[in-house]
Parts: C-alpha cells; sequence; structure tokens
C-alpha cells in the first residue's frame, strides 16, 4: 500500500505537542480566544480564514481588519450631493467628469450635525423636521449630501501584485499599440510610394510625413521623453463615495474607475460597505488582481481607510496560527488546519504598502491601540529589525503597557539573521515583554515540506534551529531567544497569489506557531476557569519547554514550546499568586543597567569578577494603586534557593527577597574557560515550591577570543548536518580588514562527487551604540570541490569579531573546508577625512603595524547632500485611532514642510539623522516623509531607512510626519533640518600629493610606494576642481566619497584593500560668478520740458491704475468707463489699447467677449504703422547711437505689442464659433510676418492650425513637448497651459484619432494631476 502522505507535517503541530493536546481536549481548541495578527494585512477571502468550527461561539474567524499604516487611508475632500430621481440617487459629475447613478435603493440621510442649508442649492430651505431637511425649495427634489474621493490602484496593491498586474495590461496595452501602428505604417508606406525620392515635394507634403512620423512616435514610444505620462501604466483609479445612512458611514467604490460609466444603480443596496468589523464586508477589486479588500471609515467621515495586503506574509501567518477548514471531511483535510482553528483573528496590518510592507512606529502604535480596543488575547508580531539599544525606547513602553496593564501576550519572532551571536532583532529578541521565538525544522518537516531525504548513505539530518535562525543573547546580557517552535509551513495565502497555498520558512512562521500554542493553554485556561496573566503564561512556558539535542541555549532559549507540559505547570500552580509576579532582573554597576552577564573582550576574561544582580518584584503594570496590590506589596516576601548551572559561577546558597527589591553578589571565573562562547544561568527557585521551577533566571554569557594574531590557520574543519563552528579572534592593533580563506577540501577524483555545498561565513563586531548589522559580514556560498573563495572583510581593531562557518542546514554530504585568516590594514588619521572649500585640501597620516603594504591613494566623492530648513511647522491632534489606551492620551502629529526646485530629474534620498536608522527604540512615535511634485502628486516615502525616490524636474515638496502624544517633545523639533542626498551624475577624482605644497601647486601627484611595517607617512588630498562640482550646490552643501590607501598586489587574495575605504567630505563654499564684460546700450538726453515729462508720467500711472481694476471681476465697469474716459483723453495710445485688449482677454471671461478681444486687437494693430516697423527692421542700425537706440527701443515695444494683439485675435478668432478657418489662417499668417509661431509661447495658436489641418500627429509632438516642462514654456505665452490643460487637450486628440488605451492613460493621468490635496500620512 502507498504511503500516506504527511499532511499533518505540512503547519506543524506534532513538535509541540499541540496535536496531541487538541486530541486529548478538543473544545480547547483555541475558541474563546482571539489572536491579533500584526503583519502584512490578513485576506478575508484566503482559504481557511473566513469560518470557525460548529460549536463556537460566533461565525466569522476573521472578526476585524485594520490597515493602522495609513497606506491605504483616502482623505474625502470633495463634498457633492445626491439628487434623489426615478433612475437612482444622481451625482451630477463626479471626479472623472461624469455623472454617478447609485442604487434607489440606498437610504442616504444627511450628515450627522450637518446643517443641509449649508450643502444646498436654495437660501430658503428651513430645517424644520427630517422630512424638510431633504427638500429643495426650487425643484422639490431630495437633495443628500456625499463625499467622494479617488486612490490608485498602484498606491494599495502589494508590489508583486503591481508587477502581475502591469505585466498583464501591459500585453493589452501594446496590442493596441501594435494595431494602430500597422495602420499607420500602411499609409507611411503609400506616402513613400507616392512621394519618395521626389525632388518636387511640398511643404505641405513634408508635413504630411512629419504628422505620420509623430504619429509612429506616440505609437512605438519613440522620442517621448522619459517623464511623459503616456509611458507609464497610471493602474485603474477608484472613485469612492461615501454617505451617512442615518447609522453608519458607508461608502461604494467603483472599481470600474475611469472605466466606468458611472452608472451604480444596479449595484445591490447591501453592496455599500462600513466598518469590517460590523458586517464582515468585503469586495475584490477585479478578475485580474483579485485582491479582496475591507473599508473602516475615521474622522465621521472624512477619511476612507481601504483595507488590503502589503504582501502575502500575513494571511500565512495566519493560517499557521488559526486556520479552520470547513469542508473538512477527511483526516487529511484537518490536518492542514492551524495550530488553534478555534480561535479567531484579528488583522492589524503594520506592513506599509508604501515603503513595500515595511513596518512603522505609527503602525505599530495603532495596532497596540486596535488590539486593547478588540479585546485580543494574545497578538503575533512575524516583524522585526537589528536595534542600537535593547529593551528601550517608546515601543517598549507602550508594549509593557498593553502587556502587563492590559493582559494581552505578545509573541514575536526572533529575527532570521543568524548564524552568529547577537543577532536577535528588536522587538522579539530584544524587549522583555514580548515572547521571542526561534525558527526549529524537525526531520518530519525536511521530508513533507522540502521533499527531503532524511538519511542519505550513513548520514542523517537531526532537527535542528535553522542555520539562519538569529542567536542570542542581546547585546545587554539578556538571553534573546525565549522558545522556539517549527519554522515553516505551507499553508494558505491571499486568494491575490492565484494558488491556494504556499511554503514560508523563517522565524515568522515560527512566531505564530508558537502564538497558537498559547492560543491553545489561554482557551483551556478560559474553560476551566483559571485567570492567566502573561507572566504567569510565559513562566509556564519557560518552565515547560522541551530543551532540544545538539543545541545551545543562545539558539533555542529554554527549547521547544510543550503545550500538554506549559498546561500541567498551568493546571499546577494555578492558585500559587507568586505566578503573577514579574521578577526584573538587571546587574548593578554595568553601564546601561544590563539584564545578564554578557563578557566579550579578552580583557574581560582574564580575571575572575564579582557582580551584583538586582531582583526587583513588580505586581500588575507597575502603577496599579488600588488597596489590594498594595497590600500585596506590603505583604510580599518570598525565600529563595539560588542555583548556578556551571561551576564557573558561584552564588549564595539563599536569597530573600521583599518588595522594592534586593540584589545579591556572584562571582564569575572566566580564567577556567577555553575560547570559545560559554553560557550559565543562576536560577531562583521558590524554597517552598521547588519543583514548580525558577522564578527568575540570570542569563551570562562568556565570549573568551583567541590571543591576538595577525594570521591565523583554523585547519580543515569537517562538518556535521547543520552544524556551525564559531571562533571568536582579537582583532589585532591597526588592523582595517581581513582577508578569510574558505577552500572546499574535497577532492572529485577521490570523493568521486561533483555537487557543490551550501556554506555559510558570518562574521560580526559588536560596538557601542550601533546595531549588529553595522558591523558585519554575511555571504552564502556554493563550493564544489577543490574551490576556494576569499573574502575581505572590514574590521574595528581591538574589538572581538565572531567568524562563523557553518554548513547550511539543507546541505546534504560531507562537508569539509579548509579556513585561513589573514589581518591587514593601512590606518589613516583621521579616520574620517573632512576637507573645507578654499584650497587646503585634506591631509591624511598612515602607518601600518602589522605587515609592509604597497600603499597608492586614491579617492573619489559620489554622493551630493544639501540642508534643507523647513517652510512650515504645524503641530496638531491625530484622530480617534491615534489615542493611546494606557493613560487616553492624545497622539499629537508635527508636519514639517520643506519645498526646493529641483534642476533636473533624477533621484534624491531624504536624510534626517536625528531620527532614521531607529524604529523600536526610538525615542519618538514615528517618522514619515512623503515626497510631492508641484501638482501633489505622490512620488515616494522615505521612512527609518530612506531608499532613492525617483523625482521630476519643479518643484518638490517635501511633508515629514513626527508623532508624539507629548507636543512639548514635538515643539523641539519645530525648526529641524533635512538633508537632500543625490548621487552625483559622474563621480569626482580627487588628486593626491605627496606633500602640502605640492597639493597647493598643483605639483607632483602621490605615486604607488612601499609602506613598511611601523612606519609613517603622510598624503594629501586636492579639493575637486570647480567646474565638477554640481552648478545647483550651494554654499554648505556636502559632497561625499570614499578613499582607499591601499595598492594590493593582483597575486594576492582578497580585494587588496579596506572594503568600503575611508569615507572623506568636501564642504561646498561659495562661488564667483564669472560674469562677461558687455557694452552698456548708449541713452540718449531726454530733452522733453518738464511739463511734457509730467504728463507721460501722468499717462502712465493712469493706466497702471486701470490696469488694477481689472484685476477683480467686481470693478468690470469701472474699468470700462475709466477706459473709455481715457481712449479720449490719449487716443491711439498703445500701452492703454493693450490693457483694454488684455481686460476682455481674461482667461475666465474671454468666452463671451470674443468680439470685444477681436475688436481691442483691431485698435492696436491699426495703431501701428506697420510699414514704418517693417522699414526700420529692414535696415541694420548703428548700435553706438544713442539717439538711434532710442528709436529702436520704441520700436520694438511696438512690435511685440502687434504681436500680442495678432495673437490674441487669431485666437478669439479660432474660439468664435461664429467665424470661419480662414479667417485664422489670415490672421496667422499675418503674425507669421512679425515672429516665429513655432515658439511655444505661442503653441496655442499652433495646436489650432494643426487642428485645423487635421495633422493630430504634429499636435500630439507638440503636446508632448510641452509636457516635458509641464506646460512652464508657455507661462509668458498669450495662453499659458498647465499640466492639466495640456493633459486634457492631448486626451482630446487622442480620443479624435481614436487611440482609446492612448487617451484612456491620458486621462488617468489628467485626473491624477488635478489632485486638491497632499496625500495623507
Amino acid at each position: 500500500m502507498a504511503p500516506v502522505f504527511p499532511t499533518g507535517d505540512l503547519n506543524p503541530r506534532v513538535e509541540t505537542k499541540a496535536s496531541s493536546f487538541v486530541s486529548q481536549f478538543p473544545d480547547y481548541d483555541g475558541r474563546g480566544i482571539t489572536i491579533g495578527i500584526l503583519d502584512t494585512g490578513v485576506d478575508p477571502g484566503a482559504i481557511g480564514l473566513s469560518r470557525l468550527p460548529e460549536g463556537v461561539i460566533g461565525d466569522k474567524k476573521l472578526v476585524h481588519v485594520a490597515d493602522c499604516t495609513g497606506s491605504g487611508d483616502v482623505a474625502m475632500d470633495t463634498d457633492a450631493m445626491a439628487v434623489q430621481e426615478e433612475k437612482g440617487w444622481v451625482i451630477k459629475k463626479g471626479l472623472f467628469g461624469k455623472e454617478i447613478i447609485l442604487n434607489p435603493a440606498l437610504n442616504l440621510q444627511p450628515f450627522p450635525d450637518i446643517d443641509t442649508k449649508a450643502n444646498s442649492d436654495s437660501d430658503e430651505e428651513k430645517k424644520e423636521d427630517d422630512e424638510k431637511k431633504k427638500e429643495d425649495s426650487e425643484d422639490d427634489k431630495i437633495k443628500m449630501p456625499v463625499r467622494i474621493a479617488f486612490k490608485r490602484a498602484y498606491e494599495l496593491f502589494p508590489n508583486k501584485l503591481t508587477t502581475r498586474v502591469k505585466k498583464h495590461y501591459a500585453k493589452e496595452f501594446d496590442k493596441e499599440q501594435h494595431r494602430h501602428a500597422v495602420i499607420v505604417h500602411r499609409e507611411l508606406a503609400a506616402w513613400n510610394a507616392e512621394y519618395g525620392g521626389s525632388k518636387n515635394i511640398t511643404k505641405e507634403q513634408l508635413r504630411e510625413k512629419d504628422d505620420l512620423t509623430a504619429k509612429l512616435d506616440v505609437l512605438e514610444m519613440k522620442n517621448l521623453p522619459a517623464t511623459d505620462p503616456l509611458k507609464e501604466d497610471p493602474g485603474a483609479l477608484y472613485q469612492i463615495i461615501l454617505f451617512y445612512d442615518g447609522e453608519n458611514y458607508r461608502v461604494i467604490i467603483d472599481t470600474d474607475g475611469t472605466d466606468s460609466t458611472g452608472d451604480l444603480s444596479q449595484l445591490p443596496a447591501d453592496k455599500a460597505m462600513t466598518d469590517y468589523y460590523k458586517e464582515y464586508q468585503y469586495g475584490t477589486f477585479s478578475n485580474v488582481d483579485m485582491l479582496n479588500y475591507a473599508v473602516n471609515i475615521y474622522q465621521e467621515g472624512k477619511v476612507v481607510s481601504i483595507v488590503c495586503d502589503a504582501g502575502a506574509h500575513g494571511s500565512h501567518v495566519a493560517g499557521i496560527a488559526a486556520r479552520y477548514h470547513p469542508d473538512a471531511e477527511g483526516e487529511e483535510e484537518t490536518e492542514a488546519n492551524g495550530v488553534a482553528p478555534g480561535a479567531k483573528l484579528i488583522s492589524l496590518k503594520i506592513g506599509d504598502s508604501r515603503l513595500g510592507s515595511m513596518e512603522t512606529g505609527t503602525a505599530m502604535t495603532r495596532a497596540m491601540i486596535e488590539a486593547v480596543k478588540h479585546k485580543c488575547d494574545v497578538i503575533n508580531l512575524s516583524y522585526g529589525e537589528g536595534c542600537v539599544r535593547p529593551n528601550s525606547g517608546r515601543f517598549v513602553a507602550l508594549a509593557e503597557q498593553l502587556v502587563y496593564k492590559h493582559g494581552i501576550v505578545f509573541v514575536s519572532s526572533a529575527g532570521n539573521n543568524g548564524p552568529a551571536l547577537t543577532t536577535v532583532g528588536a522587538p522579539g529578541g530584544n524587549s522583555e515583554c514580548i515572547i521571542g521565538v526561534a525558527a526549529y525544522v524537525s526531520p518530519k518537516m525536511m521530508e513533507a515540506q522540502y521533499s527531503m531525504r532524511s538519511k542519505i548513505d550513513t548520514e542523517e539530518h537531526p532537527g535542528t534551529t535553522y542555520t539562519w535562525s538569529s542567536v542570542g543573547p542581546t547585546s545587554d546580557g539578556a538571553q534573546g531567544v525565549d522558545i522556539t517552535a517549527p519554522g515553516a509551513a505551507i499553508t494558505c495565502v491571499p486568494n491575490w497569489c492565484l494558488q491556494r497555498n504556499t511554503l514560508m520558512n523563517g522565524t515568522s512562521m515560527s512566531s505564530p506557531n508558537a502564538t497558537g500554542c498559547i492560543a491553545l493553554l489561554l482557551s483551556a485556561a478560559k474553560a476551566e476557569g483559571i485567570k492567566m496573566t502573561p507572566t504567569r503564561l510565559r513562566r509556564a512556558i519557560q518552565n515547560s519547554a522541551i530543551e532540544m539535542p545538539g543545541l545551545t541555549c543562545l539558539q533555542q532559549g529554554f527549547g521547544m514550546i510543550n503545550v500538554e507540559g506549559a498546561w500541567d505547570y498551568i493546571k499546577n500552580s494555578k492558585d500559587d499568586a507568586h505566578e503573577d509576579i514579574n521578577f526584573k532582573v538587571h546587574i548593578i554597576g554595568r553601564p546601561g543597567s544590563p539584564r545578564g552577564i554578557y563578557l566579550r573582550q579578552a580583557q574581560e576574561c582574564a580575571t575572575k569578577q564579582t557582580f551584583s544582580a538586582q531582583v526587583n518584584p513588580i505586581f500588575g503594570n507597575g502603577d496599579d494603586v488600588d488597596v489590594e496590590t498594595q497590600m500585596k506589596r506590603v505583604e510580599f516576601e518570598m525565600k529563595f534557593r539560588l542555583e548556578s548551572d556551571s561551576d564557573w559561577v558561584e552564588v549564595p546558597d539563599y536569597f530573600m527577597l521583599m518588595h522594592n527589591g534586593r540584589s545579591f553578589k556572584f562571582d564569575l571565573d572566566p580564567t577556567k574557560l577555553s575560547t570559545g562562547v560559554h553560557t550559565a544561568k543562576i536560577y531562583g527557585y521558590d524554597s517552598s515550591k521547588p519543583g514548580l521551577g525558577a522564578r527568575f533566571y540570570v542569563p551570562i554569557t562568556v565570549v573568551k577570543p583567541m590571543g591576538e594574531q595577525a594570521t591565523i590557520e583554523l585547519g580543515e574543519l569537517e562538518f556535521e548536518p547543520n552544524e556551525v563552528k564559531r571562533f571568536f579572534v582579537d582583532v589585532p592593533k591597526d588592523a582595517t580588514w581581513m582577508d578569510v580563506s574558505v577552500k572546499d577540501t574535497r577532492d572529485p577524483d577521490i570523493d568521486k562527487e561533483t555537487t557543490s555545498r551550501l556554506m555559510v561565513l558570518h562574521t560580526l563586531q559588536l560596538l557601542p551604540h550601533m546595531a549588529y548589522r553595522d558591523a558585519e559580514e554575511q555571504k552564502y556560498f556554493n563550493l564544489l570541490p577543490g574551490q576556494e573563495t576569499v573574502t575581505s572583510i572590514p574590521v574595528h581593531a581591538g574589538i572581538t569579531c565572531e567568524l562563523d562557518i557553518g554548513r547550511y542546514w539543507s546541505a546534504q554530504g560531507k562537508s569539509n573546508v579548509e579556513v585561513d585568516v589573514r589581518f591587514r590594514g593601512v590606518v589613516p588619521v583621521p579616520n574620517e577625512l573632512t576637507m573645507l572649500s578654499g584650497k587646503g585640501g585634506v591631509k591624511a597620516r598612515l602607518h601600518s603595524n602589522i605587515y609592509d603594504e604597497y600603499i597608492l591613494p586614491k579617492a573619489k566623492l559620489s554622493n551630493w547632500k544639501s540642508p534643507l530648513g523647513p517652510t512650515s511647522a504645524v503641530i496638531s491632534p491625530c484622530d480617534e485611532r491615534d489615542i493611546l489606551t494606557s493613560n487616553n492620551q492624545q497622539v499629537h502629529q508635527l508636519v514639517l514642510t520643506y519645498e526646493f526646485e529641483n534642476k533636473e530629474a533624477g533621484s534624491i534620498t531624504p536624510r534626517c539623522p536625528a531620527l532614521q536608522g531607529v524604529i523600536y527604540e526610538s525615542a519618538f512615535e514615528s517618522q514619515m516623509m512623503l515626497i510631492f511634485d508641484e501638482d501633489k502628486k505622490y512620488l515616494g516615502v522615505a521612512d527609518s531607512w530612506p531608499s532613492a525616490v525617483k523625482i521630476p524636474k519643479g518643484k518638490i515638496t517635501i511633508r515629514m510626519q513626527v508623532r508624539h502624544n507629548n507636543v512639548k517633545k514635538l515643539e523641539k523639533l519645530k525648526d529641524l533640518s533635512i538633508w537632500i542626498e543625490r548621487k552625483l551624475s559622474k563621480e569626482i577624482t580627487l588628486p593626491a600629493f605627496k606633500s602640502r605644497a605640492s597639493m597647493v601647486t598643483e605639483g607632483i601627484k602621490a605615486k604607488r610606494s612601499l609602506l613598511r611595517k611601523g612606519s609613517n607617512t603622510a598624503v594629501f588630498f586636492g579639493e575637486p576642481a570647480a567646474a565638477d562640482i554640481p552648478s545647483e550646490a550651494k554654499c554648505g552643501d556636502i559632497l561625499m566619497g570614499s578613499a582607499t590607501f591601499e595598492d594590493g598586489e593582483a597575486s594576492l587574495p582578497g580585494a587588496g584593500k579596506q572594503p568600503g575605504g575611508t569615507s572623506i567630505h568636501y564642504v561646498v563654499g561659495t562661488k564667483t560668478k564669472e560674469e562677461k564684460e558687455k557694452a552698456k546700450t548708449p541713452e540718449a538726453p531726454d530733452e522733453r520740458s518738464v511739463e511734457e515729462k509730467m504728463e507721460e508720467a501722468i499717462k502712465k500711472v493712469k493706466v497702471e491704475h486701470l490696469e488694477k481694476l481689472s484685476e477683480k471681476e467686481d470693478d468690470a465697469e469701472k474699468f470700462i468707463s475709466l477706459s473709455e474716459k481715457l481712449s479720449e483723453e490719449y487716443p491711439g495710445y498703445l500701452p492703454l489699447l493693450m490693457a483694454s485688449l488684455k481686460f476682455y482677454d481674461k482667461k475666465d471671461t474671454r468666452s463671451d467677449k470674443l468680439g470685444e478681444v477681436t475688436n481691442a486687437a483691431d485698435a492696436v494693430i491699426d495703431a501701428i504703422d506697420e510699414n514704418a516697423l517693417a522699414a526700420h527692421f529692414g535696415v541694420k542700425h548703428d548700435e553706438e547711437d544713442a539717439e538711434i537706440c532710442k528709436i529702436r527701443k520704441d520700436y520694438e515695444e511696438k512690435k511685440s505689442f502687434l504681436i500680442e494683439a495678432l495673437a490674441r485675435k487669431a485666437r478669439a478668432v479660432a474660439d468664435d464659433d461664429t467665424k470661419d478657418q480662414s479667417t485664422f489662417d489670415t490672421i496667422f499668417k499675418h503674425l507669421q510676418k512679425w515672429t516665429d509661431t513655432d515658439a511655444k509661447k505661442f503653441a496655442v495658436l499652433s495646436l489650432e492650425k494643426q487642428k485645423n489641418a487635421k495633422r493630430y500627429g504634429s499636435m500630439l509632438k507638440l503636446l508632448t513637448t510641452l509636457l516635458e516642462n509641464d506646460g512652464k514654456d508657455t507661462k509668458d505665452g498669450i495662453c499659458p497651459m498647465t499640466k492639466k490643460d495640456l493633459l486634457e487637450k492631448r486626451k482630446e486628440v487622442l480620443e479624435t484619432l481614436n487611440y482609446t488605451h492612448l487617451q484612456q492613460r491620458d486621462a488617468k493621468w489628467g485626473v491624477i494631476a488635478s489632485i486638491k490635496n497632499f496625500a495623507l500620512f
């Protein structure tokens, strides 16, 4: 009989004894427990996440979803009215220019506390009763207020989904492009057949060819600017309509977007969505994306949050913890359930879609608030980062309130950054109130999930933590990893992945497995009436965990979580009140009050030492002052028996503890220890109940490095499956890098195999106030028999360096390697180089104390950053999502606005040194920067670890949000500067010299030379040439790069120089402007009388006053009256005539006054003697004759007036339906006599000329050219055109050509360009 597939090992539960526990107690399957999933979001439509088992109260498994990041927030900032008609509720004009019709069955009501009179078209409307509120005095139709907005699909979609959807629509788009291009190619072929090679081609015929070529440029995307909107798919635009039904705000999302007819009258009324937790509604955007979404509504209907996944991770995590198959009939399907199938789920999305699913401080805070509001029992966070300071910062303070005040168990992943020590991430491995979980893989998991053979030849693969599973201790000596759980599963993923299940591994998977186990224990305790606290639960888990063979406590913590054992512990200790006391331990007299002992330096391990451990009993959250808790503190006394599990740690036998805490001393003797890592624990047992396990413990880790050596030969190393060999080396003084050589010692001729072996090299140094990631190197490589690889790694002299060589957990077969380490270094003093402008350069003193080294100094500047101060700083309260549950305090935001003009399209990285580089240990809740163009189009985001953001030419706005509940702290940041960092278009090479004199005189440059061991030399770098400095760089800007000094021999292995080099900065100084000498235009003496001068001045003042009257429509009659009087007083005065022309040709009113525009233009034209004008400009004049120059200036003014008058007249005639095309052509030809009509300021006329000639391709070409600079080239013309105007005009042309696919794309970009307000944070 064929073996049965081990389905139960796809989502492992046997290893933790969860499976046997549920078999024994089927009603303790998580029912009654709510699990919060802090992740990328959970798909409400994912298979297995919709239903609860029969018999469980309630039907829905996923009872709440919230986007805590704000990435799905939409400001409902456009007010509109819906009129009740027979066909439905009609909104006259939506954001896409179309009428919107809603289902007539919808119950639209006035917004709460909204005076409908303010929203009505009638001033006589009375507010007498509910019916009166609905009446409009003009037409008696019922009108109700609504709000509308839109959201781009690609701002909501996960990155992987965006890529897939774009690929799909690109195929459809390319088909249309090709179909239309074929037609144009035929027309072009016909033109070539008729006119090609002819010498008698007319200009009109050439224009016909140019027009066809211009069409092809668009259809084949040739010769279009890189920033042209047509080249980019904007994605779907979803129109959102919000209304109030008398009880709830509701939302309808038109997922057909700009392609929609606007008729939503057939959409069932029950599809109008409200907050998910109220009715559990969700929808799907389209059958192409298959992305499910829900909504929540905030700020009294002013903000709609569209909740959808930022990735597949969250649904997978939820499936591990609590998946349930309602249709399961056979054993196989049941075995695919999650660990706690009876538990309810809450999705708290903390992965920001704008950041590719990166978490933010805002999201973490909101998630904890939501967890309390919706009564979570346990929450899971499968996220984490390296941190600068463990167990510190605002997040930890809030998490402690969540755990100790609100009683919510917090579980998190330990991290995937191993195998080196101290790679546990924050918060899971670094926060005392959180249970950190490592990732384990069992032989059964290897077989079922990875299709591995458990045995090859004589070699068996035992269970183990994954190679990459992070390892403790924390940098302050805490254990780091609390427990271990299975770290992989094949379970559900969102529907948009287009598959039901997938394999994922990581501590991201072990954490929800442990969370599911905890849900089982909480479910059992609730069923049996056992009151549980996070402290009681944690102690039960730690004291019952199963220690897994072959693993240290730094890898596995207390061991594999054991559901059955923990349940026994809970039952046996249920009456012990001391189980709820949290015993906090720290070491007295050590910097930072560490939670354990962690010695890494050779000097620390050279002598026996005495330490003091302080133990503080904490009742509740520490702030409770009720009588019962206070009396517990008064009466508390415990007698402890202390034990050490290692003979090199000596402790007293007994320890008496009272409230307010006490300390005890212990001795540690590392001198007895061999090189390597050693761990110990001091356990505190209740002397009256020793069988219950330790109540507290003091973790101790000692790393004893090898003696200082310049070269270390580790020899041939043989590896068992998943074995990691750890070596700790004392980095020699003056070493700046090391070359690590790893050679596979297998001989293909002897061993008869050519299979590669996957090995890992991981090095790490711990530096104060730096995360482990800042001084680590990790490389995975597949080694073939006999293959050698050399890795050059930067090091910090005098700091112990861990060097790990490991066989990857899944690598099978014999693995032997030979490892050598060679330290090298040329040390520059100072170790960071900064030069100020002024030809002073910078000096670096060099010395080498390890080997003789050849040096050849080189330096390059690669980046440029500029400081930017805020233009505004506003502090305001956030919304109802941001009220801290612990003290009911409102979180406030400081919004800082920064603006700058970007001269060229490119990429920038916004830097905020004060706030970036931290999340969990940050003093503030969060910071985030959103970047916008001048149309308020969202361009990108910068967070704690910013990436480059592409920006266009033009005005750029950066808005930074900083959050905290303490307004005084925000006040201190109101003048906070940021830096804008760019990559230089071309690296700048700095010259290197042997002496200061050579540098100043640009004499002999430094050459390759030998620096003997123990000797010193100096090198001088000169500043960059002025021509190489970016023209936009300002005084105080900084150019950054790196310098290297070594010149490694090509014959030697490795890089031959310090990787990354030494940082070098250049501070930009003032610039000297070189002005070309220009002869001054001679001026003729003004021979007019005083009276004549005064009369001319009065005339100008009167015209200036007249022009001011034209600015306000209310002054129109005054303008006309005064203009008539002045015309009589100063007949033929050109500035006066021009003022009248501009008045009638104003943008907002000209359409009703085209006749007046034409007449005013004729008055200007008639007042100018064109023959005299032509005669003057037809002759070259003496530029040194003052009188002639004066005459020339007068004629130039007349010419400019004539050109403008002709242009305005031509435009008026073009817009006048009563005029025929020939009239426009005549005026246009007249204009061509006096100016180049191809100039961009006459673009509106050129477009009209081409439109009349039906040269639509040429129109597209001109519009595309104008869009390159967003229409700014037309600002000095008679009709300035904005980007929105140009997009609208191009849309009309594309529509005329029947290029519907292009027209739709341009229409979408036109909508995006019309955004009124900046996107929300």
